[in-house]
């Protein structure tokens, strides 16, 4: 399951949440160190996750 970088805009607290990539705009996430601040951001992060289409059409085998 993907995991989305966060960050709590009331005490600038980063925290990671797991969840399905159609639970993203519908999911309400939580600060865990406030608790109640729903006014979170999510982060643009670098991922290591990689499509196996990404290279389909090169054919240089080396």
């Amino acid at each position: 399951m993907p995991q989305y970088d966060h960050t709590c805009k009331k005490c600038r607290h980063d925290f990671i949440v797991e969840m399905k990539m159609s639970e993203v705009g519908e999911k309400e996430v939580k600060c865990p160190k406030c608790g109640k601040s729903k006014d979170v951001g999510r982060n643009v992060t670098n991922t290591s996750f990689q499509s196996e289409s990404v290279n389909r059409y090169v054919w240089d085998k080396s």
